[in-house]
């Protein structure tokens, strides 16, 4: 196939497809008779991974290392799957305490708001941040 019937394929403009020939991430494929570009299912196999990873926050200069790597691939996996587990959390400690602004009028902070609970209102249950993995896991 082409660079043009790759790119749409992939959903990546053909300007994308040929930046990722330049910093390495795709090998350039044969050429045909007329001087096109012939790719093939591998390629597009390749454009899809890189595409995947980068919409999960993969910076493109991480890629090289676990493209091709197994072990290396399972590691970032861990990785994401952590940081999505910690954005969760944190994300779901936010959803108790706006539950508890609602129950309890959302004005109740402020002084003399008309509205306001003169109870006092309890804090949402915090569910504590894991904790950040330095260098090297």
């Amino acid at each position: 196939m082409r660079t043009s019937e790759l790119a749409a394929l992939a959903g990546v403009t053909i300007r994308t497809l040929r930046h990722y020939h330049q910093i390495g991430l795709i090998e350039e494929p044969g050429r045909s008779p007329n001087d096109y570009r012939e790719y093939d299912v591998r390629h597009l196999a390749r454009l899809l991974r890189i595409i995947r990873l980068t919409e999960l926050g993969v910076p493109l200069a991480e890629l090289p290392e676990v493209l091709d790597d197994p072990d290396a691939a399972a590691d970032l996996l861990d990785r994401l799957d952590e940081e999505a587990a910690a954005g969760i959390r944190r994300l779901t400690s936010r959803r108790a305490v706006i539950a508890v602004l609602r129950q309890h009028g959302a004005m109740q902070d402020l002084p003399g708001c008309s509205g306001a609970s003169s109870r006092p209102v309890p804090a949402p249950p915090m569910i504590p941040a894991p904790p950040m993995a330095g260098p090297g896991g």
